[in-house]
């Protein structure tokens, strides 16, 4: 008690003052426990007022998990959000929210970052990621993932049109996952239709904070950098650049959710088939592209929506890059602008990025 006086004695803060602080904790930490139970009662009530649920920090594991997750499953809530970051489940509680994103119609927003999930839990949700047509965001960061989990996260995103950001950063990922990631959104191994069947939706995979790739591989740190950097530069010019659709359409009545659902799908169709004809284009013209690539993005709003009608139809789409070489008026039109404005030379100047 004497050392506690004279603490207090030295200190800037009074006894009072001690005593009122350790009363608001107490407080706070009553108020914490409360809030799970909370939560997973007015979620087994069917309380569609609850849209966001964060528990982030509170010690949650995989049972109050499956307690939490029940009635989402059962489609009783309009939950859109749910942030669990910082809590004490590893991969099987991921698996239990991978089986909420298999079918949920409503998440848009899941946050596990900082989770001992490892690649287990990572490849559970990869194979929710498959069937799922509503999430936008999903951070995995610092989730103990390698680069196995990237793999199957690379692998399972071919086939989701919607997530458009993914957090991986602080995962044990070197320049192999890397390289998954990178054709995940621009697969050259088949061509133009590996192209056309890679991922057009995922804008980003960090917040910019720190790079997707593990620092602790000095043998590929320089082949990471080049990855990463070939990467973003297909993310910037075709996902990022056509990830809005250029059409808006608005609704007035509350009957018509079928026909708004139908419309976004469109747009999405839409939006994606954009952005596959821009890797396409870039992928035939590599050789070629300082002639005619910016000619292309003058006429882009009337040539892509026919590329596009050619993959559809024909499925040999070779003979687009045969069609598009053997336009000189292309070039001839590119060669009257400069004549008529020679700053549009200086202007539309677009930078080489490294794309095989």
């Amino acid at each position: 008690m004497g050392n506690i006086a004279i603490a207090f004695a030295t200190s800037t803060i009074s006894f009072s003052e001690f005593v009122e602080v350790k009363r608001q904790k107490q407080l706070e930490n009553k108020r914490v426990r409360t809030l799970i139970p909370t939560y997973i009662a007015r979620l087994n009530r069917s309380d569609e007022t609850i849209t966001t649920i964060n528990l982030n920090g509170l010690g949650v594991d995989t049972n109050i998990l499956r307690l939490l997750t029940a009635p989402i499953n059962r489609g009783q809530t309009c939950v859109t959000e749910l942030h669990l970051e910082h809590n004490w489940f590893g991969s099987e509680g991921a698996a239990v929210v991978a089986r909420v994103l298999s079918h949920n119609i409503h998440l848009k927003i899941v946050s596990l970052a900082h989770n001992h999930i490892g690649s287990i839990g990572a490849m559970a949700i990869a194979n929710a990621l498959e069937q799922n047509t509503v999430l936008q965001r999903l951070n995995l960061g610092y989730c103990e993932i390698d680069d196995d989990g990237v793999k199957k996260l690379a692998t399972s995103l071919k086939k989701n049109h919607t997530l458009k950001y993914l957090n991986l950063e602080g995962n044990f990922v070197s320049s192999e996952g890397v390289r998954s990631l990178l054709n995940c959104v621009y697969d050259t191994s088949g061509g133009i239709q590996s192209l056309f069947d890679s991922n057009h939706s995922l804008i980003s995979y960090h917040n910019g904070q720190r790079t997707i790739y593990n620092p602790n591989f000095p043998e590929t740190t320089v082949s990471n950098r080049q990855l990463v950097f070939q990467l973003a530069s297909v993310l910037a010019s075709c996902n990022f650049r056509y990830s809005q659709p250029r059409w808006t359409t608005t609704t007035t009545s509350s009957s018509s959710s079928s026909s708004s659902s139908s419309l976004v799908k469109k747009s999405n169709d839409q939006t994606s088939r954009r952005v596959a004809a821009c890797k396409i284009l870039q992928y035939c013209l590599k050789e070629h592209r300082n002639d005619y690539w910016k000619c292309i993005e003058k006429l882009e709003e009337k040539i892509v929506p026919r590329i596009v009608g050619w993959l559809v139809r024909y499925g040999g789409v070779e003979v687009m890059y045969i069609v598009l070489r053997d336009m000189p008026w292309l070039l001839e039109k590119n060669q009257e602008d400069l004549n008529q404005n020679p700053l549009i030379e200086s202007s539309d100047e677009t930078s080489d990025f490294p794309l095989a």
